[in-house]
């Protein structure tokens, strides 16, 4: 028997606040007595943002809990029936990729860790893509949410897996940390841009701009290599530009404008 697109949108809304509520027992030391940030600065990297960049998280869940919400009121409204429908299993799927990631994050097996949380940027990838394909006029709630939290978790993973590399104290294939600093994060801004390309959603790059801010500014603080700096920031205008210059591509609007 079908799901009701009413019960689906109820689910979601419930399946958000159980992990919100798990994220709040991880980020307060609740899970194994060590809180996210600690376990990130056991295994701190060249590229791991400033600690005040991850309050861009209040940003996306309060994001989430206001589409959630909308998606119960409106479950009638054409276009929100759509999106319920199209990206469910995948808001669920990232949902408990979420969690997991927490608790293994927690208990530091980093490494499992990174695979729940590559997971989580899978499911959200894959809405992105279908709210793209379902796309009317110059819808902004939904897409922004998704847009946004593609983004950060994109740097998210980067970040957990080299953190995980740290754990297991790879030798970098000769190569300095430096070196493997400035790869990623060059990597890191192409890609954002084949994925822009692909996805045509400008808010993706948005939150990958700001944890390049919060790398430079971590560098900066620590006094590490200046040239990382001067990476960072290039990757940081990089994503600005690609992301406004999609936006105005766009028609002033996340995804390209459709109309029915």
């Amino acid at each position: 028997m079908k799901m009701e697109t009413k019960t689906k949108a109820w689910i979601n809304l419930g399946l958000l606040l159980l992990t919100i509520f798990v994220n709040f027992l991880g980020g307060t030391g609740q899970i194994n007595g060590t809180s996210q940030a600690e376990v990130s600065d056991t295994y701190h990297t060249l590229i791991t943002p400033a600690g005040f960049t991850f309050s861009i998280w209040s940003v996306i869940y309060s994001l989430l809990i206001i589409s959630m919400i909308t998606m119960v009121v409106k479950h009638k409204d054409h276009y929100y029936s759509k999106v319920i429908e199209r990206i469910t299993p995948f808001l669920w799927l990232s949902y408990l990729s979420n969690m997991i990631w927490i608790v293994l994050f927690s208990y530091q097996l980093i490494g499992l860790s990174t695979l729940f949380i590559f997971a989580y940027l899978f499911s959200l990838s894959i809405m992105m893509m279908r709210l793209k394909q379902i796309n009317q006029k110059r819808e902004w709630l939904i897409p922004l949410t998704i847009g946004l939290n593609t983004g950060w978790l994109f740097i998210a993973s980067v970040v957990n897996l080299a953190a995980f590399l740290v754990q297991i104290n790879w030798g970098g294939w000769g190569l300095t940390d430096s070196n493997w600093a400035t790869i990623l994060m060059v990597v890191a801004a192409l890609f954002t841009f084949l994925v822009l390309f692909i996805v045509k959603n400008a808010s993706f790059p948005l939150p990958i701009a700001w944890a390049f801010f919060g790398i430079f500014m971590e560098l900066n603080t620590s006094g590490s290599d200046a040239f990382l700096g001067i990476v960072a920031i290039v990757c940081l205008i990089f994503s600005l530009l690609i992301s406004f210059f999609t936006f105005y591509q766009n028609q002033k609007s996340i995804y390209p404008v459709k109309y029915d």
